[in-house]
């Protein structure tokens, strides 16, 4: 045994090879755990990456607003080398009830995609983050961790990794296809307090589900499918808590038929807020 190990010792050391692609460790929380994974090389200028998240069964966190209740995931990026650009992309999430309050949430395993474009394909880049989250079952309680990545542009594909991400990106509003869904309108009703009607259009006999993010500093509710409503499925959503900032007046609003998703950003009228 010990001369087997020496001579694959042997071989690791003196045989060329390239690096494999990076992976951080993994930050364990209660109910779970967190990295970062890479693709590989970059592919036409990019990498590929992905903040990855293994929950335990039962355990949820969030979406990139949490809903009524949670904590969506504060990504503090704290150092960077050889970076040009850098993006976090949100797949589609899931509608959950605990009886008390509604969230937008993920279960089980989910990665965040990463597109990272170095300002120097040829050169390795490295990217470092602070992050902070909420998990959740009986009870919820706060995640944190420090991730560093060194993108390779010699490193092997990873074809494990790169499937997971690739799994997920697919879930991403905007690169999921679209599959006939479409926002109609959106326009406001002022009876019983401010709110919006949203009306979709669907292409498929999915169910169709539809979530809403403001611009930072706004907590709004989840919308909700109205009744009495004939024809295309429309959805109610009240302006109270949506706020705008002075790089950010739109309304985020994702719809979702289980196949394919639609990203849909309006602009947030003077009349919509309180």
């Amino acid at each position: 045994m010990k001369s087997a190990l020496a001579l694959l010792f042997f071989l690791a050391i003196t045989l060329p090879t390239a690096a494999l692609a990076a992976a951080s460790e993994w930050v364990t929380v209660k109910g779970g755990a967190v990295r970062l994974i890479s693709a590989g090389p970059p592919e036409n200028g990019t990498y590929w990456a992905g903040l990855e998240f293994q929950l335990e069964p039962g355990w949820h966190t969030y979406w990139r607003y949490p809903g009524e209740a949670g904590i969506p995931p504060q990504i503090t990026w704290t150092a960077k080398s050889n970076i040009k650009d850098k993006t976090v992309l949100y797949p589609v999430p899931e509608r959950y009830s605990d009886g008390f309050s509604d969230s937008i949430v993920y279960h089980d395993g989910i990665i965040l995609p990463l597109k990272i474009t170095p300002e120097d394909a040829s050169k390795p880049a490295q990217i470092s983050l602070e992050l902070f989250f909420g998990v959740c079952k009986d009870i919820c309680v706060p995640g944190e961790a420090t991730l560093s990545l060194q993108l390779d542009p010699d490193a092997r594909p990873d074809s494990l990794s790169a499937k997971l991400i690739n799994r997920d990106l697919q879930a991403v509003p905007g690169i999921a296809p679209s599959g006939g869904l479409d926002i109609v309108s959106v326009t406001l009703v002022e009876s019983d307090g401010k709110r919006l009607r949203i009306e979709a259009e669907t292409g498929s006999a999915g169910a169709p589900d539809l979530f809403a993010a403001g611009p930072e500093g706004s907590y709004i509710a989840l919308p909700k499918l109205a009744e009495g409503e004939t024809g295309n499925p429309v959805w109610h959503l009240s302006t109270k808590g949506l706020k705008t900032t002075t790089s950010d007046s739109s309304l985020r609003l994702v719809l979702s038929d289980g196949n394919h998703a639609l990203e849909h950003l309006s602009p947030i009228q003077p009349n919509w807020l309180d």
